[in-house]
């Protein structure tokens, strides 16, 4: 398998290099291994460009590995380098060498790469002194020293040669024998090996043929052919245009359908023609593939060979307990036929341990009692024959006993170790205890060996599932222009973004603050520019307006301090940065003009999960079942009605038709009147009554504050109300006598709840909750003779303008109206600045109903801000329109199924009740641990979910540390089920 560039190699990839990357300014330098290196390069699409001493250089598009702390060689790159331009890159002669030069005149600086043999990287001056070196050599040949202070020796490199015949002649005098014809050739000319066999074939030469002298001069014309038209080949590339990449296959030894990468080439060669081929558009895209698939093939042998250590070492342990357990067994067997001996010559023994007992009493040496027994021995004595040996050290002797019962011709004699402190019987019944002993360790071993095995396969298995989860290296995936900024998805699937710094704040405003779009605040030190995107004309509902108001105070002081206070929302027309005569504005502050809306006090809550890419089958197989994008999540009518059921109706009773939801809400829900009355709620909405039984109405009801809720409830229709009480009485009495259907229970107490509710009522509660689709606008036709209802204390002035004057605030906002005015904020606070002292406007008028007229100033200063910032960055905001469209979020889910392929996951921060239907979740409140620490935590408590699948994981485990913490605001407390389940075990 072909492991290094070439020649011809290196003169391709310049070429395309060039083309590529040169003129782009260097961000970082990153490490992969101690040979290996990326610079990252590139302003709005970035090139990582991989350099690996003594192998390859390249654009990739992969995500390599990287390590957690620089090299002194990387950190001296990185000084030199950082922010410089690549302003050429170039190949050194014909040689594997390559030149990249950062920077211009006498601040320039070099870095030469070595392709061959082990390689080398240079980092060297505009003198090409070497100033930092990745490997210091000595070159014994050339007596040259590769190291720091010294000058980089190009007069050594290999140089392009014109080929001629007398070059061949005199090459042709020291021709070794037995070497092949394109071997010289290559040594002479180095283009490369498969170059120079295809344009010998060319010239039909046999370019393995061993050559001589002779031979030389004899085809010296057709080898001068052959060799010129490598030449000119090679000379041609850095005036060629397009070059493609072609990757050559073999198949494996073992399996023959199994075709795996062998080598790269710029050109199909005539010797190559016949074998499987992989075309590329580009000869870089070639050679990343090829490393690519050469990396994987080594991680997955790794990880064979770790496998099937692992089994081994299980196999093992699986022996070991099967011999314990049968050792124990053994054991008890001995023991058993000792005792058993003993019993059946209990004379014999008796006498011995006399004899031995006696002689000690006698005060005999030790030498003196083994010279008695082998006296004994040779009289014939019966008992001292059976005494194999004495250890009277321990008080040890050893008999060898056979059993009389025993018919066989040659009886088996058995050593048996008697102690002479014991009688027969005591050496007997000792025996018999080991027995015992025996058996119950046997049972204990058994007991625990099942136990130990339990986990040595569960621990192996899990290691082996490990392994099976390739993460090293993945294919890089194009950042989203959001992703740079604060962001999420909410609830109803509005991109919500926000600034990091103030520098980012007033990005956001200039760039990509739209029309229809509005801005979220909060007056706290800190706080962050919100911008909610919205592509249509339609209000953005209050769910997503909570949501994001709650993500602008947890990224603002109010987290740390754990201080529970509100945000508000304006229009994008409100915004300007145009500040009063006389006084400025800092970076990331901005003038809102009109009514600041306030949302009510949210709590710092936010919510940590995954968000899974999926490919476009599984995208269109989910509308198809599901119906719906984000993680299944429901509209907010449809989380509205969910919210209103009683939790005894079954699923069958919650597919109401929309009759029956517009009866009544419950399970929490407040009245429409406590909801005015706790938030202090000013709907300006124009609502006009939909019952079909009545006429519409020509007067418009004004919901203008808690001060005259009262006096409008006694207005009401009195006679509606007792129409409906009697229903409702008739109802009781039949419930009464029959038993209620399913599910007729909750629509009971919804009815009694609402009874003296109002249509009106009702509709706005429906739009103050996001439970009902806006309707198109209705012709308002005057009747004359409907009956007049309820009009708020406001003249006739007033009910014309609210009538013909188009309302900015087209659907009923869940708004606190605290001040108004002029006011001026920033993402930091800026004290004893005079933008931070500016009051309210005198000049900002007010009509009756509360709302602020709109200012053509900062209308006018918007837009001009717009234009400036879609001239200034005409890319940028195409790229906003085309990475961000209604495909690419149905394809964003977070609860993946089975049968979903995933392509990439996206570490997802967002308000805690954006995650209802996440299948990985866990909460995040103000604490004490750090980012880092809860980030591994949070994954590794998604790893050992049961139902995570083994794509899953690998989403789990390819994530970035800087991916997951960069959304987080500070120190957090984790709340999830089974969060230490792991710690526990």
């Amino acid at each position: 398998m072909k492991s290094k560039f070439s020649s011809l190699d290196v003169s391709c990839v310049v070429k395309e290099l060039q083309n590529v990357v040169q003129g782009l300014r260097v961000i970082n330098v990153y490490d992969i291994n101690n040979k290996s290196y990326i610079i990252k390069m590139g302003q709005e699409e970035k090139k990582m460009l991989y350099i690996e001493s003594g192998c390859r250089i390249h654009i990739t598009e992969f995500d390599w590995p990287k390590q957690l702390m620089p090299s002194v060689f990387s950190a001296k790159c990185r000084k030199v380098m950082k922010n410089k331009r690549l302003t050429s890159i170039n190949q050194v002669g014909c040689d594997r060498i390559v030149d990249l030069q950062f920077g211009s005149g006498e601040f320039s600086s070099h870095l030469i790469i070595e392709l061959y043999d082990k390689g080398n990287i240079c980092l060297c001056n505009d003198q090409y002194v070497i100033t930092s070196i990745l490997r210091t050599r000595q070159d014994e040949k050339e007596d040259i020293r590769y190291a720091i202070s010294h000058f980089y020796p190009f007069d050594v490199c290999q140089q392009l040669v014109e080929p001629s015949i007398k070059t061949l002649e005199e090459n042709s005098i020291d021709i070794k024998p037995g070497t092949q014809l394109k071997r010289w050739l290559n040594f002479q000319f180095p283009f490369s090996l498969p170059l120079l066999e295809h344009c010998l074939k060319s010239e039909n030469l046999l370019p393995d043929l061993k050559i001589s002298t002779e031979y030389v001069r004899e085809n010296i014309q057709s080898i001068l052919q052959s060799v010129t038209v490598a030449y000119n080949k090679f000379t041609s590339i850095p005036n060629s245009s397009h070059m493609k990449g072609f990757i050559i296959l073999k198949a494996m030894k073992n399996d023959i359908s199994n075709l795996v990468m062998d080598e790269f080439h710029p050109f199909l060669f005539t010797q190559l023609e016949n074998k499987p081929t992989k075309e590329f558009e580009l000869f870089n895209i070639a050679i990343d593939h090829f490393f690519y698939e050469q990396s994987t093939q080594k991680i997955e042998v790794k990880s064979a060979q770790q496998e099937k250590s692992m089994l081994k070492k299980l196999e093992n342990i699986r022996k070991d307990h099967e011999k314990r357990i049968t050792d124990l067994q053994n054991l008890q067997e001995e023991s058993k036929q000792k005792g058993y001996l003993v019993e059946v010559n209990i004379d014999m023994v008796d006498e011995a341990i006399d004899i031995i007992q006696n002689a000690i009493a006698n005060r005999l040496t030790w030498d003196e009692i083994n010279e008695l027994i082998e006296e004994g021995k040779e009289n014939g004595h019966t008992t001292a024959l059976a005494i194999k040996s004495t250890n009277l050290e321990k008080n040890m002797i050893t008999l060898m006993l056979r059993d009389p019962y025993d018919d066989s011709e040659t009886p088996t004699l058995t050593p048996v170790i008697l102690d002479l402190d014991l009688g027969a019987y005591g050496n007997a019944k000792k025996y018999y205890d080991e027995v015992k002993t025996s058996a119950v360790k046997e049972q204990k071993t058994i007991q625990s060996s099942s136990v130990a095995l339990k986990n040595a396969e569960k621990k192996t298995k899990a290691v082996i599932n490990d392994l099976n989860v390739v993460t090293l290296i993945k294919k890089a995936r194009k950042m989203m222009w959001f992703e740079k900024f604060l962001w999420f998805i909410s609830s109803e699937r509005f991109i919500v973004i926000g600034g990091r710094d103030a520098q980012q704040n007033e990005i956001l405003v200039r760039r990509y603050l739209k029309k229809n779009d509005v801005y979220v605040h909060a007056d706290t030190h800190g706080a962050t520019s919100i911008i909610i995107k919205n592509k249509s004309a339609e209000p953005i509902p209050p769910r997503t307006l909570m949501e994001a108001g709650c993500f602008a105070l947890c990224h603002s002081s109010a987290w740390d301090n754990k201080i529970v206070t509100s945000a508000y929302w304006v229009h994008a027309h409100q915004v300007s940065k145009t500040a009063p005569s006389g006084e400025y504005l800092t970076t990331g502050s901005f003038m809102i003009r009109g009514k600041k809306n306030y949302l009510p006090p949210s709590q710092h809550v936010l919510g940590f999960s995954v968000l899974f890419r999926v490919d476009e089958e599984s995208v269109e197989r989910r509308k198809e079942n599901r119906g719906c994008s984000l993680g299944g999540h429901m509209t907010s009518a449809e989380i509205d009605v969910g919210q209103m059921e009683d939790e005894e109706e079954d699923g069958a009773e919650r597919n109401m038709n929309e009759d029956e939801i517009e009866e009544g809400k419950e399970g929490g829900e407040e009245d429409i009147g406590d909801l005015f009355d706790k938030y202090n709620l000013q709907i300006s909405a124009v609502v006009t009554s939909t019952s079909s039984p009545r006429p519409i109405n020509t007067e418009y009801t004004e919901f203008i504050g808690t001060a005259h809720r009262p006096h409008y409830k006694k207005q009401q229709n009195v006679p509606n109300q007792q129409n409906k009480q009697g229903k409702l009485d008739t109802n009781q009495d039949t419930k009464k006598s029959t038993q209620p259907k399913r599910g007729q229970r909750g629509k009971n107490k919804k009815r009694q709840k609402y009874a003296d509710q109002s249509d009106d009522e009702r509709e706005a509660a429906m739009s103050l909750l996001g439970s009902i689709p806006n309707k198109p606008k209705q012709e308002k036709v005057k009747h004359n003779n409907s009956k007049q209802k309820y009009k708020p204390q406001s003249t006739a002035k007033n009910v014309a303008s609210s009538t013909n004057t188009p309302n900015p605030n087209k659907l009923v906002q869940p708004a606190m109206h605290r001040s108004s005015g002029t006011t001026i904020f920033s993402s930091q606070s800026v004290t004893n600045s005079p933008a931070t002292e500016v009051t309210s406007n005198p000049a900002q008028e007010h009509n009756s109903s509360g709302a602020a007229k709109a200012d053509p100033l900062a209308t006018t200063t918007t837009e001009a801000i717009t234009m400036k910032a879609e001239e200034e960055d005409d890319d940028d905001n195409s790229d906003t329109e085309k990475d961000s469209p209604m495909d690419f979020l149905d394809s964003l889910i977070l609860d993946p199924s089975p049968e979903d392929a995933i392509v990439f996951g996206i570490p997802f921060v967002a308000p805690y009740t954006v995650m209802t239907s996440c299948k990985y979740r866990c909460k995040l409140t103000p604490g004490t641990t750090k980012k880092g620490r809860a980030c591994k935590t949070i994954l590794d408590m998604f790893g050992r979910d049961k139902n995570a699948s083994l794509q899953e994981k690998n989403v789990f485990k390819s994530l970035k540390d800087v991916d997951m913490t960069v959304n987080i605001p500070g120190k957090v407390k984790i709340s999830a089920p089974n969060l230490h389940a792991g710690k526990r075990k």
